[in-house]
């Protein structure tokens, strides 16, 4: 029996998936209508599914309950394979789903530990999410294996007891799926006879979606019924970068779970690529599984020590595959020349504790789970992801067509929802506003940064399938529509806007105290790694007494034995140590920054001061001023903004030219390429030699030495009235926060019109009048007022007839007419009402101070 809470969970899925009214939420009121429940009943039952994490709640009034993230991904789009081996099987469980007529059985054919499980468990999200069958989320599953030696058991199972399908599973069938796993375990007469109950529940007013799942060379039902036939690859029939994503993503639960890093020998890999698993996944996972634990062992004492696993760490079977590696030596090549062997326990592997343990259930042994969820870089997804996101995330393109030609943002706007549905996620403002820029670029000639090497072409074909076939297609239109001849190179560079969202680190940097006197460092050290349990600080004691020399040499050798790759934070106290680390930088080639923190410099001088003085106000004074005089900034730098883009100056010489144009700060504006972030980091260096770094603006945060980051999105939502405001750290809000005590009135006055779309839609519509009629301050907020009231009264169906004055009024100023119906057009889409021409008249008496 379904439970309440299952009930009114199911309700809430199909109708934010199904039903376009509620894809902003459903409230608890909509339920209790479609179920007949009370309210109360309703309401408690939704709080209690969002403390579950199984929805999330608007903080909007009347509240609104959606679909957490976890339980709102596309069905199949976490499968390794989705666009390459598993297309076709994809496709065909799509098309069985969605068969006119109803469902049509399936058949899975698929090897022990080649993913049956996973396949079944994502057709039943697909079922869930297109709302096809009515019955409990939970399918009913009849594993025949387990009643191997117990037949009487499973016929009672499947047929009931003495044949009667009224004290079977099938009786509670109707409407929801059943699944018979190990279909090949049933002998000669259970098959017949299963096969003629299929042919029964057919009849039923909602026949359940049967999936039967067995061996490979199983024969299928002989039946009238049509079956999909499905077939799932093994291990070795996988391409080459699948096999590789697929171990990856084993050995990053390994790492997560020991919480160490894991680091593979070359041979390693090659050997796990090449070995034949015959329970596919299954095996596959414990051979891993069994490496990296032989391989703790060895470091298990050293808790700042990755583990590297070793050829010898694999069973004698799988080292022997390596016997073949010069047979594929090409395909192994294509996949790990350019591979990170190294898989980090921290979350720099972008996987979150959710999708870890639904790949440990997918994995477990008595699963069949072959296709595991693909890691992703790109920006971090938000708590909830709403169906309409490509519609509340619609770039505001008012402004960007300023510097970019409308052709090219109409032609990224129209791909963009076939780019969306092969990325399985929406396009963020920055990376359109970061795509239209660019390709502008290219269409006016600009000059752009080194292209793409062959090497990233490979990887980002092999890695980034999904968006390596986006930007192909954004290629393509672009040739066609823009006469753009686009190399290889160029959609590489076109794919790189789509894979992520910041560079991406590998390795995490780590600290290091340089403190005088024996013990300081080492004591700040222990502190830090305690309290912080992170334990990536090391020390180094300096001893007044060493020779210069002697110091720097050990220093040396500090910071090169504990660089991870990523770089060396100092935090040093005084002396010479700044000069040393300088010179250090330079020889070992290592990333080291810098920060003094002169604590001993000023003990030192406040036991001095004291040592003179007599009264410990006039030392902490005499300190306070010396330590501010050290704080103080030095220099009095001009200011200066940095614009940035992914792979040429074409699009931040654009943005440059933009605030130019439009910001009366006089800042400084220097455009600047972060392809390569190595470079962008000497680059900023130099510069901050000479300027003051107010801030970066562009399409993602390059996260350097702490400068302030303004994205390109909040840049174009607003008006360029309002880029000073934005360049300042003062965006629109700032303006309106002086109306949000009218917001408040609103909400204790209107029946109608819902005061989080008023904030939505009011403000630009206040800009564009603000600016196409010069309103006063004491205008601009009566007009507000007028808006918000002229919206609910239409929403009450409180609608005026048009007089002939007006009509009048409208034909002498049709100018402003059509303006106003331009401006007005956004609210009409959002509350989904019409705007009349007697209320136009009297914005234009209002506007044009018609009295």
């Amino acid at each position: 029996m379904e439970t309440t809470r299952e009930l009114i969970y199911d309700t809430v899925r199909k109708l934010v998936l199904t039903d376009t009214r509620y894809h902003d939420g459903v409230t608890a009121m909509v339920i209790a209508t479609q179920l007949k429940m009370q309210r109360t009943n309703v309401s408690a039952a939704l709080n209690a599914l969002v403390r579950k994490q199984k929805l999330v709640k608007t903080k909007t009034r009347p509240v609104q309950f959606l679909l957490a993230a976890s339980h709102l991904q596309e069905p199949f789009t976490g499968l390794i394979g989705r666009l390459n081996s598993l297309q076709h099987a994809i496709k065909l469980a799509k098309a069985a789903v969605l068969y006119p007529s109803g469902p049509l059985n399936i058949h899975i054919m698929a090897n022990g530990g080649a993913g049956s499980t996973t396949f079944v468990h994502e057709i039943q999200n697909f079922v869930e999410q297109r709302g096809i069958l009515t019955a409990a989320s939970s399918p009913i599953i009849v594993k025949c294996r387990d009643y191997a030696d117990d037949i009487h058991q499973l016929d009672s199972q499947l047929f009931g007891e003495h044949g009667q399908l009224a004290h079977s599973l099938w009786a509670h069938s109707e409407g929801g799926i059943v699944v018979i796993d190990h279909y090949d375990y049933l002998d000669g007469p259970q098959r017949a006879q299963l096969t003629s109950v299929m042919e029964a529940v057919a009849s039923h007013k909602q026949p359940p979606l049967i999936i039967l799942v067995s061996g490979i060379d199983q024969e299928i039902l002989r039946t009238q019924q049509l079956i999909m036939k499905i077939e799932l690859p093994d291990f070795k029939q996988r391409p080459w970068s699948e096999r590789w994503a697929l171990i990856r993503r084993f050995l990053t639960i390994e790492a997560q779970q020991s919480k160490r890093t894991i680091r593979l020998e070359l041979a390693v890999a090659q050997a796990l690529m090449l070995a034949n698993y015959d329970q596919n996944l299954k095996t596959m996972k414990a051979t891993i599984t069994m490496a990296c634990a032989q391989a703790y062992v060895r470091f298990m004492a050293d808790a700042d020590h990755e583990v590297r696993v070793y050829l010898a760490d694999l069973s004698p079977a799988v080292q022997q595959a390596l016997a073949h590696e010069r047979d594929y030596q090409q395909e192994l090549a294509a996949v790990l020349a350019a591979a990170d062997l190294s898989f980090a326990a921290k979350s720099s592997s972008g996987l979150s504790s959710d999708s870890l343990q639904a790949s440990r259930q997918q994995v477990e042994p008595g699963t069949n789970s072959c296709s595991v969820q693909v890691p992703r870089s790109v920006e971090q997804s938000p708590s909830v992801i709403k169906p309409s996101i490509v519609q509340q995330r619609a770039s505001n393109t008012q402004n960007l067509a300023q510097i970019v030609a409308p052709l090219i943002i109409k032609i990224v706007k129209e791909w963009q929802p076939d780019c969306e549905r092969l990325l399985a996620r929406p396009l963020t403002e920055s990376v359109f506003n970061g795509l239209c820029l660019h390709i502008n670029g290219m269409y006016r000639q600009m000059p752009t940064t080194k292209p793409a090497s062959a090497t990233m072409i490979t990887q980002l074909q092999s890695q980034h399938v999904a968006e390596y076939e986006a930007a192909v297609k954004l290629a393509q239109v672009l040739a066609t529509k823009l006469d753009l001849t686009i190399s290889p190179a160029e959609v590489a560079l076109l794919a790189t806007f789509l894979v992520a969202q910041s560079p991406v680190t590998r390795h995490h940097p780590v600290v290091l105290y340089v403190m005088q006197g024996m013990g300081t460092a080492q004591a700040l050290m222990r502190t830090t790694n305690t309290l912080s349990a992170v334990n990536n600080t090391y020390a180094y004691d300096v001893d007044l007494s060493a020779d210069s020399t002697m110091v720097m040499k050990a220093l040396k050798h500090k910071i090169s034995e504990i660089d991870c790759g990523a770089g060396v934070l100092v935090i040093y106290d005084m002396g010479a140590i700044k000069w040393m680390l300088t010179t250090i930088q330079g020889e070992l080639a290592i990333k080291i920054r810098m920060i003094q923190v002169p604590v001993t410099l000023v003990g030192v001088d406040a036991a001095r001061k004291s040592a003179r003085v007599m009264d410990v106000d006039d030392v902490y004074h005499l300190v306070q001023v010396d330590l501010n005089q050290l704080n103080a900034e030095k220099t009095t730098k001009d200011e200066l903004i940095i614009t940035l883009c992914h792979t040429g100056e074409g699009g931040a010489a654009q943005l440059k030219d933009y605030i130019d144009q439009y910001s009366r700060l006089q800042m400084r504006v220097k455009a600047l390429a972060i392809g390569h972030r190595d470079e962008l980091v000497a680059t900023v260096l130099r510069l901050q030699q000479v300027y003051q770094i107010h801030a970066f603006v562009g399409t993602f945060d390059p996260q350097l030495f702490g400068i302030p980051f303004i994205s390109m999105a909040t840049i174009f939502e607003h008006s360029h009235q309002q880029l000073d405001q934005v360049l300042m750290f003062r965006p629109e809000a700032g303006r309106w926060d002086t109306y949000n005590q009218i917001y408040q009135y609103f909400k204790t006055q209107f029946e109608y019109a819902e005061v989080a779309k008023l904030q939505r839609v009011l403000p630009p519509l206040m800009d564009d009048l603000t600016t196409l009629y010069q309103l006063t301050e004491d205008q601009q907020i009566g007009l507000f007022v007028h808006l918000g009231s002229m919206i609910d009264r239409i929403l009450a169906g409180k609608i005026v007839t048009t007089t002939a004055q007006t009509r009048k009024l409208v034909t002498q100023y049709s100018q402003d007419y059509q303006q106003l119906r331009r401006c007005l057009r956004p609210v009409e889409q959002t509350f989904k009402l019409i705007v009349n021409d007697e209320m136009i008249g009297t914005l234009l008496v209002i506007l044009k101070q018609l009295h």
